[in-house]
């Protein structure tokens, strides 16, 4: 089956590529954190890094988990380079905003959202943002080159 003609541009298929690794990572990374929480003693044996990184309280895991799944479901359905566009304007949003209100408000949602957590979120969602906005003025600067 061939890619539309949209998703077959350099900088549509990097930001399928990037979303696509985010969102395995997320999905990972939420999973892990479930496994992980539900052994209590690897919890209290494990490496410091590890537990950063796999420590997360259910409800962020299940975060993680549903962004992730959700995500690269839609994305092996939805070809064109305009719905990754708008996931990654939408993940971008939500993640800078959890990010800020994470570093605003202690626990925000009941979510443990520490040091690491915010500085994840504030890096992952502006970054996500920069690269949808980045691909959407693409997209938009090529339709206009070629009216």
């Amino acid at each position: 089956m061939r890619e539309p003609a949209s998703e077959s541009r350099p900088g549509a298929r990097a930001l399928r590529a990037y979303l696509v690794a985010l969102m395995a990572g997320l999905l990972l990374q939420g999973a892990g954190s479930l496994l992980f929480r539900a052994d209590p003693d690897l919890a209290g044996t494990a490496p410091y890094l590890v537990r950063g990184l796999l420590g997360i309280d259910p409800a962020h895991a299940w975060l993680h988990v549903g962004w992730g799944a959700a995500a690269l479901a839609a994305l092996l359905v939805a070809r064109g380079a305009g719905f990754a566009v708008g996931l990654a304007l939408s993940f971008g949003v939500f993640y800078t905003a959890l990010g800020v209100w994470g570093v605003i408000a202690h626990h925000p949602l009941g979510l443990e959202l520490d040091a690491f957590e915010n500085g994840f979120h504030l890096v992952a969602g502006p970054l996500t943002l920069l690269l949808g906005t980045l691909a959407a003025a693409g997209r938009r600067h090529r339709r206009v080159a070629h009216a």
